[in-house]
């Protein structure tokens, strides 16, 4: 998928801008968020009788689980009737789709201003490592937009 097509999606799902809230958003495009407790695992997407579903463990600290909703939410728009389990998040995957997510994530959360949130650094230390790798990716691409971390499938 390119990433033009992916920028496209985003302006879409948050009415070209006008929504900022990921819980919000997700209502928007007619996908229902739950928040459970999961054990060990950060959430999951599905597509069960019409219904696109993500369950976030709700043991995230606040910051954790809005990176989480932006990847499954990447799930249910890219890939809407394909099942999806977040453990960790990190670049760059084996697997395209989880690729695609994960520059879907980054973009989404970039548009709501989560990464210029001077609260963010206060939950850092809630982030597992791979979460880190994460943000540490991605504020690697916003300072150098040419880098290529992503496969080559996401142009």
């Amino acid at each position: 998928m390119k990433k033009e097509l992916i920028d496209k999606l985003i302006r879409e799902i948050t009415d070209k801008g006008e929504l900022r809230d990921l819980y919000k958003i997700a209502k928007g495009a007619n996908i229902l968020v739950i928040e459970e407790d999961l054990g060990r695992d950060g959430g999951l997407y599905f597509y069960e009788a019409k219904t696109k579903t993500i369950i976030i463990n709700r043991k995230l600290s606040y910051y954790h689980r809005l990176i989480v909703l932006a990847h499954e939410i990447a799930h249910a728009i890219l890939h809407p009737y394909e099942e999806a389990y977040f453990t960790c998040i990190g670049f760059p995957k084996a697997s395209i789709k989880e690729n695609e997510a994960n520059y879907f994530a980054c973009k989404l959360l970039d548009f709501i201003g989560f990464w210029s949130d001077e609260n963010l650094c206060i939950y850092e230390h809630e982030l597992n490592k791979s979460d880190k790798g994460f943000i540490a990716m991605y504020m690697k691409y916003l300072s150098e937009p040419t880098t290529k971390i992503y496969t080559k499938e996401l142009i």
